[in-house]
């Protein structure tokens, strides 16, 4: 009994030692396979996935597995096993999501710059060819092959700097394009500088001199360096907006100038025109002073088809105002001065007196009549009227005809 005793107690111990071998070696090749996969993780970490987290997980996992008691540890490796594939799962699908996330984000950014290459109004045609090519490689590289998240964060980077370079490259073409503008509007300035001057503008001329500096030193080197945004609001608000005004004021110099004509013409209109006769029976001729003007008539019907510009009296020798008549008609009138200190000695063809030494006469000295300036250059009292218009008032008129003087 003993003896039997005995050997079910070595066999006992030979099973145990047997199961804690097994055990234990079960043990330590899980722990193996375990470890093996922190290559996977750090193959994820070598794609550019953050794994730290992961990477903690793992290593609590298995010193948590390592203390495991080997009486337990064959209770427990199914859930041991779960909680290491739950975390491969996790890190495979955080991973997962990564990468789509970042496809995505590729995707995004290639449709917006294809976008903003095809719709760029400044880039040529080859330079629209040339980013579409290299878009369409960096396409192929992200979506035509399983591309780590490494090599997604690279394309991204890639994208970021096409992104510059198109900015760069649209600036460059916008600046080159603004200087070309600003050199226009310093050329119209220079243009308007001319007209300014010959009509002499002050206002005008103050316009375009700011438009002119203010375009030199936009082109000057102190603004080179400067973004084309910053170049052009300060071309709206200092060239553009000067190069405005600036043709404003010439339309409204021209507007005045077509003011000031249709008012002339209105006036000539006004003063060519024959007012009613003073009486409807004889001959009488009509002298306004204020408009420089003569008019005969006969019967009511005028003589001549328009007013006849005159000069008469200047200041201190005024034409004398009232009703009179033509005592004298002579061809050839030796003129002389009444006036004391005032000598001249002129031949008229035409001489017809109405008052006293007043007369109506041509005057060969004269060229200009009509003028408002007669009170500076005017007669020493006579009425002047220009030759052709005497010599029909000299056959048309009789001694004894009316002269009123308005």
């Amino acid at each position: 009994m003993k003896k039997t005793f005995v050997l079910f107690f070595i066999l006992l111990l030979i099973c145990a030692s047997y199961l804690v071998y097994s055990v234990n070696n079960l043990k330590e090749q899980t722990l193996s396979s375990y470890k093996n996969d922190r290559k996977m993780i750090q193959s994820y970490a070598d794609w550019g996935f953050d794994t730290q987290v992961f990477s903690q997980m793992y290593e609590d996992f298995i010193n948590k597995t390592h203390k495991e008691s080997l009486f337990a540890f064959p209770f427990t490796i199914t859930e041991t096993k779960n909680k290491h594939d739950n975390i491969l799962r996790l890190l495979q699908s955080a991973y997962a999501t990564k990468i789509a996330e970042k496809k995505d984000a590729i995707q995004s950014r290639l449709s917006y710059l294809r976008d903003r290459v095809k719709n760029s109004t400044y880039l040529s045609p080859r330079k629209k060819q040339t980013y579409s090519d290299i878009f369409e490689v960096l396409a192929g590289t992200v979506f035509e092959r399983n591309s780590s998240l490494k090599d997604l964060d690279a394309a991204l980077k890639s994208l970021t700097n096409e992104d510059n370079n198109v900015t760069k490259d649209i600036e460059l073409i916008r600046k080159e394009s603004l200087y070309t503008e600003i050199i226009d509007y310093k050329n119209q300035c220079e243009g308007l500088r001319e007209y300014f001057i010959e009509k002499k503008s002050t206002p005008g001329l103050t316009l375009v001199d700011f438009c002119i500096t203010s375009a030199d030193k936009l082109l000057g080197p102190g603004y080179k360096e400067n973004g084309v945004n910053f170049v052009e609001s300060l071309s709206r608000e200092r060239v553009f907006t000067l190069v405005q005004k600036a043709a404003q004021t010439k339309q409204q110099i021209i507007q005045d100038e077509q003011y000031a004509y249709l008012q002339k013409k209105r006036e000539e209109e006004r003063l060519t025109l024959v007012p009613p006769a003073p009486k409807q029976e004889g001959k009488i001729i009509v002298v306004n002073i204020g408009l420089q003007r003569l008019y005969a008539y006969e019967n009511g019907k005028t003589l001549y088809a328009s007013a006849v510009p005159i000069t008469t009296g200047k200041y201190g020798f005024e034409t004398v105002y009232g009703e009179f008549a033509i005592y004298l008609k002579e061809r050839m009138h030796q003129m002389s001065s009444p006036f004391p200190g005032i000598y001249y000695d002129d031949v008229v063809n035409y001489w017809m007196p109405f008052y006293l030494g007043y007369g109506l006469h041509d005057a060969p000295w004269r060229s200009i009549y009509g003028t408002q300036d007669y009170t500076t250059i005017g007669s020493h009292g006579c009425i002047n009227i220009p030759l052709n218009e005497t010599v029909i008032l000299y056959n048309w008129a009789e001694v004894g005809t009316g002269v009123l003087v308005l």
